[in-house]
Formats: C-alpha cells, structure tokens, sequence
C-alpha cells in the first residue's frame, strides 16, 4: 500500500499497452485526415459518388484517435472509465481487423489485429485493473 505523499508506479504491462494506444492514435489521425482529403480531392473534381461513407470513415477515423489521445493523456489518473473506454475501442478494433481479414483482407490487415491483441493484453491485466481501480 502507498502512502499519499508516494505515488504508485504504472505497471509495465499497462505502460507498454499506452504506448500501442499512442501510436494508434496517431496513426488514426492520420488516416482520418488522409481519408478527408482523398474525399476532398474527389469532390473537387466531380467525382463525390461514394464519398458519404468515406467521409463518415474519416470523421470515425478522428474520432477514435481523438479517444484514444484523450485515454492516453488521462491515463495518470487511473480512473476505470479510461481503461474500459480502450478496451471497447481495441474489441471494435480487433472485430473490424477480423472481419477484414474474413473477407480477404489478406496481410495488411493483420497489424491492425496485433496491435488491438496486444493493448487488450496490456489493459486486461488483473494488474491494469487494480492500477485503474484505485
């Protein structure tokens, strides 16, 4: 048990699990914006036909990252919605993954699985839960 004036380290296996939460979210936004973009582009040039859904992917797109960059920074003060906010995102994550993969998705769907298997490794933890449970 800690004393208030120590504060409690993060278990390795969960910072190892913020940091896929990181790069997933940069790599979100990126592809977000990428999306708006093409979508964009495509307008411009008269060809919108099927540019809904994808603008609707892009905006997703952000707002996941968003999500997920918000989890990253609040992390520190272990508050449970955190951790069960990740872990819906990475369970969305790895089913989408899967069902991509299903439909022939082939390799390049197969980091996007990882890396949700390895945060809902990390955040699953009994160790993650007592660190966000408080």
């Amino acid at each position: 048990m800690t004393t208030p004036s120590v504060k409690a380290r993060m278990p390795k296996s969960v910072r190892l699990a913020l940091v896929g939460v990181w790069v997933q979210a940069v790599l979100n936004l990126a592809a977000g914006f990428l999306l708006l973009a093409v979508v964009n582009d495509a307008a411009d040039h008269g060809q919108d036909e099927g540019a809904g859904l994808l603008r609707f992917l892009a905006v997703l797109s952000l707002l996941i990252a968003g999500a997920l960059l918000l989890c990253g920074v609040f992390a520190g003060r272990r508050s449970n919605g955190i951790r069960v906010t990740v872990v819906v995102i990475e369970t969305l994550s790895l089913l989408i993954g899967v069902l991509g993969l299903l439909q022939g998705g082939g390799v390049s769907v197969l980091p996007g699985i990882v890396f949700a298997l390895a945060v809902l490794r990390g955040f699953s933890t009994v160790e993650a839960r007592n660190w966000f449970d408080r």
